[in-house]
């Protein structure tokens, strides 16, 4: 930087965090010094936190949407990195020509474009490359551009987390922090020298919100007593812990320390036709990487791996930006296959165009016999009357005529003092609810708007998902869940993986 007041947005600077005395580090007499620091190498990492989640609109295709944010056109180079971008953040499309409105997706933000690393993201060939280039640990002291130390403004730390394990670094994972085991953290005093903290003796864990939770299994720290330490600071919280203390107990120690906060353990949204609850032991809110959409991290205890939340449930509650972190308590740890990526809901359908056409419909997909214009002859004001009308045979003996409203008055009655029975149609009847008083009438088993926990656990801590529809068993014992609304891709492959044949209704006026 040959001049300091020319600077642009988007331009990296390397600010100094804190005045070193001379001694301080190690090697420093001799001008080279060893700074530690961390620094992602994954693309799709970086990637990921220059991301926004965004929602299919009817008329979206993903190449209108990435020329919109990247600019160009087909074959044009910014064009052609927004695709990759976008498959790299969205795996779970495997065909980017094919999405439907009411989807979730991520969209690569393109101010990414600005940040120093964007060109390392590529190779040669223009195509995402698997790591990128890291730095070595080792730096002169003479000026040149070197990593800044991620640490709070006001605090100051010369020795980040080094990829350490154990229930500490377990639970700083679950919480989404970072466990500092090693080194001296300084903390600034109003006046006087910095209190220094040996993460060694007493490590801490660095929040996202720059909350730090400093870990100890004395009533002291630092020769200082608990109370007074978080008297200094009002985002500093001190945990005692046992010595031989599990992540959950860190876990329950933390929460506790926390427990005046204003906090929550349910969350609920509707998305399309469907409600989800998700309920949980704790539930921590964090601002997203754009500051724009809270996440929200959902923690709760299990006692198998049998217990865990589908992972379709998962996947799709990332995308609406709420984490799952279920912790083992119980038996060791069994590793569950993973849903592959590209995994699709097998699903049928039937026609709603009409009230006729879907009764006809619903009829063929349950084995049902339907004879639509069928002959009928009732005694009527004394005489004979012939009319048409609409039979459907459940299979159980059970026979009904179906009205869409061509018989009407007396004759109905006549209809039924025959030993007919008929069921009447309301013209503005809709095609759930005709679906749900055609088995009323038969006097068959079904469950209207049906709920699915995501876990297999009680429902106290667990993911409630209600489905705008009816659940009908069948005789070949696969259920099958009717519905004439969207349902979230991930949702109907928990669905199907369920047993449960989803059946769409095309055509209605809310399909």
């Amino acid at each position: 930087m040959k001049d300091i007041d020319r600077i642009r947005p988007g331009q990296v600077v390397d600010i100094p965090l804190k005045k070193l005395t001379q001694g301080n580090l190690p090697g420093q007499s001799s001008g080279v010094v060893t700074i530690p620091f961390v620094m992602i190498t994954n693309p799709k990492e970086m990637i990921k936190k220059h991301t926004r989640t965004y929602t299919i609109q009817r008329g979206d295709t993903v190449s209108r949407l990435i020329a919109n944010r990247f600019g160009g056109r087909f074959g044009n180079t910014t064009y052609s990195q927004g695709v990759k971008l976008f498959k790299a953040v969205n795996p779970h499309i495997k065909d980017i020509n094919r999405i439907y409105a009411g989807q979730k997706i991520y969209m690569p933000d393109p101010s990414m474009r600005e940040q120093s690393w964007y060109s390392t993201l590529f190779d040669e060939a223009g195509d995402l490359v698997e790591k990128m280039a890291g730095t070595t640990e080792a730096e002169t002291d003479a000026p040149q551009p070197r990593p800044a130390v991620a640490a709070a403004p006001e605090m100051v730390t010369h020795l980040p987390e080094t990829g350490n394990t154990g229930p500490a670094a377990e639970a700083a994972s679950v919480i989404g922090g970072h466990l500092l085991d090693k080194g001296t953290y300084f903390f600034p005093m109003k006046q006087g020298k910095d209190f220094e903290l040996d993460l060694s003796r007493h490590p801490m864990i660095d929040l996202q919100n720059r909350s730090k939770v400093i870990l100890t299994t004395h009533d002291r720290v630092m020769n200082v007593d608990l109370p007074l330490i978080q008297s200094y600071w009002n985002n500093v919280k001190v945990v005692k812990v046992s010595d031989n203390a599990s992540s959950w107990d860190i876990l329950e120690a933390i929460f506790a320390a926390f427990s005046g906060e204003a906090t929550t353990n349910q969350l609920a949204f509707d998305d399309e036709g469907v409600s989800i609850s998700v309920s949980a032991k704790w539930i921590r809110t964090e601002p997203s990487a754009d500051g724009l959409v809270p996440r929200h991290t959902c923690i709760t205890p299990i006692m198998s791996a049998s217990q865990r939340t589908h992972d379709a449930i998962v996947r799709y509650l990332d995308q609406n930006d709420i984490v799952i972190k279920e912790i083992l308590t119980g038996a060791p740890e069994a590793t569950l296959p993973p849903l592959p990526t590209d995994a699709a809901a097998d699903f049928a359908s039937i026609d709603g165009t009409s009230q006729k056409a879907l009764l006809e419909s619903f009829a063929e997909s349950m084995g049902f016999h339907y004879s639509p214009n069928t002959s009928i002859s009732f005694p009527y004001a004394g005489i004979q009357v012939q009319a048409l009308s609409n039979l459907l045979s459940f299979g159980n003996g059970k026979e009904i005529l179906i009205d869409f409203g061509d018989l009407y008055g007396d004759a109905v009655k006549a209809i039924r003092d025959t030993g007919l029975e008929i069921l009447q149609i309301n013209v503005d009847a809709g095609p759930v609810e005709i679906i749900q008083r055609l088995m009323e009438a038969a006097g068959m088993a079904y469950t209207a708007s049906p709920v699915f926990y995501g876990a297999n656990r009680s429902a106290e801590f667990n993911t409630a998902i209600t489905i705008n529809g009816m659940l009908i068993p069948t005789s070949s014992r696969e259920n099958r869940l009717f519905t004439d609304m969207q349902i979230p891709e991930l949702i109907e492959v928990f669905i199907r993986d369920r047993g449960i044949r989803l059946v769409r209704i095309e055509g209605s006026s809310r399909g």
